[in-house]
């Protein structure tokens, strides 16, 4: 039985570089410290130049020598496949290295995360054989093919907030198109990539193929300035996302993918009778890991009639998300990524500045570097809580009269990642789903796609698509060849 208490006390974590099949070190470094006290985390290598040009070259290198782009898809599978086991093998030493790093409960990890990341290399690697170019015949005497082709060297750039899962979200199709990456995870949380990246050499990605540095923003920079790099693929903050499509502009215009914040709306009109089951699905999806997830539902938008009603329930459903130990199997939230990001969350509750807004405060029970569910009422639809992505556990309540007015709330914001809507009505639920801007919309349910679904979202959201098969389009190019036959 996995005991974290007693495995946290012979845990080594890996923390060199992993450039063509060696780990490294470089000269600069960052001091790590972890919200867990009882350990103490090495400190993370920083890679600037040398390290960044090293990593690049040593993938274009082996793109060039084509060691993988040509290996048949069966072997990449397998390969993949073997990765897949491995990881597998070793869930409680990975779940340990996330929980000690950023804080999230352990549970979040051993039970979700790692099973998630696993599940995904699988299933991009059954899909990938199912991918098809395509053939036409414009005349009776031509021939054109329309294919696509592997970037080259990809450059993938990750979050803190879900370490393994959103790496290989990225990763695994990148590879299977045949290109080589360079992956450079947060500084919050790169300890169990570089994990992985022994673990993947174990499997018979050769070296070279997959390359992870470790360093603070200067570092993304590099990568993503770097005229060798071919694709940026990104999840984090709107405001990085940004200055990556500039840093595209200012090198070779490399292809660029972004995943970035969201703002999204919860939905509920007075045509769903169940208020006790969705409260439950609001309080897990807002309240789940300190409100630290992209797609977090944080505007709660309903009908005003049934608003004093629901959030009774949902009251008694936010209990659920209360914090405790992190190291503990039995806890569902731990603590925040940071005391910086602490410090960030605390200072939108100080900021309130109305004597509308009224504050539900779920428990007085206080751990260090957390925070109990918060529920604000009577929220200004244009106040920075219903702006701004907080990313805490900190819901906007803000309440509609009509379905055209809910529509405009939802829609006012930067923001289109995710939104659900609860109605049994399906005339009235369709009318909002088309109208809402949004590059995911849920009906009656919440965080439940799939890895055949397409995931990302519109306007300051992001540009193209994770998941499903259609991601394989994101980590290749088109090429379109015409023979003229002779007939």
């Amino acid at each position: 039985m996995f005991n974290p208490k007693e495995a946290i006390k012979t845990l080594s974590i890996e923390n060199r570089f992993f450039i063509d099949g060696r780990p490294l070190t470089s000269k600069n470094t960052l001091n790590k410290t972890s919200s867990i006290s009882v350990y103490t985390l090495p400190e993370l290598y920083v890679c600037l130049d040398d390290e960044v040009n090293l990593a690049v070259s040593k993938a274009k290198e082996t793109y060039d020598n084509k060691v993988w782009r040509d290996k048949p898809v069966q072997e990449k599978k397998e390969i993949l496949f073997r990765l897949a086991d491995l990881i597998q093998q070793h869930k409680e030493e990975l779940a340990l290295i996330d929980a000690v790093e950023t804080g999230r409960s352990i549970k979040n990890f051993y039970y979700d995360s790692i099973p998630k990341a696993v599940e995904g290399i699988r299933w991009f690697s059954e899909a990938i054989d199912k991918y098809f170019d395509h053939a036409i015949t414009p005349n009776n005497n031509q021939l054109a093919s329309i294919i696509k082709q592997p970037l080259g060297v990809v450059g993938i750039i990750t979050p803190w907030n879900d370490p393994l899962v959103v790496n290989f979200w990225k990763i695994t199709p990148a590879l299977l198109m045949g290109n080589s990456v360079v992956v450079k995870p947060a500084e919050q949380a790169s300890f169990s990539m570089l994990k992985v990246a022994s673990l993947a050499q174990q499997a018979g990605i050769p070296d070279g193929v997959l390359n992870i540095i470790t360093g603070d923003a200067r570092t993304g920079e590099l990568l993503c300035l770097h005229n060798d790099v071919r694709g940026i693929f990104f999840t984090g903050s709107t405001e990085v996302g940004k200055k990556i499509l500039q840093y595209s502009g200012q090198s070779n215009m490399k292809k660029v993918g972004l995943e970035c914040g969201g703002k999204s709306p919860f939905i509920l009109t007075r045509n769903y009778p169940d208020l006790q089951k969705a409260a439950k699905i609001l309080a897990k999806n807002i309240f789940y890991n300190q409100g630290q997830i992209c797609s977090a539902p944080s505007r709660l938008i309903i009908d005003q009639s049934i608003k004093d009603e629901f959030l009774n329930h949902l009251i008694e459903a936010a209990k659920q998300y209360i914090p405790s130990d992190p190291l503990s199997l039995n806890s569902n939230v731990g603590k925040v990524i940071s005391p910086e990001h602490y410090q960030r969350i605390e200072s939108y509750i100080k900021d309130i500045d109305s004597n509308e807004i009224k504050i539900i405060q779920i428990s007085n029970k206080q751990q260090d570097l957390s925070f109990t569910p918060m529920i604000f009422d009577n929220v200004p639809a244009n106040s920075k809580l219903a702006q701004d992505e907080i990313f805490g556990p900190v819901l906007a309540v803000i309440s509609f009269n009509s379905i055209d007015e809910a529509i405009s709330i939802a829609n006012n914001t930067r923001y289109g990642l995710a939104a659900a809507i609860f109605s049994n009505d399906i005339n009235e639920a369709n009318y909002l789903a088309l109208n809402i801007e949004s590059g995911l919309i849920h009906i009656n349910t919440y965080d439940a796609e799939t890895y055949q679904m397409p995931f990302g979202g519109v306007k300051e959201s992001g540009l193209g698509r994770d998941k499903s098969i259609l991601v394989f389009d994101e980590y290749s190019e088109l090429k379109t060849i015409i023979t003229q036959l002779d007939t």
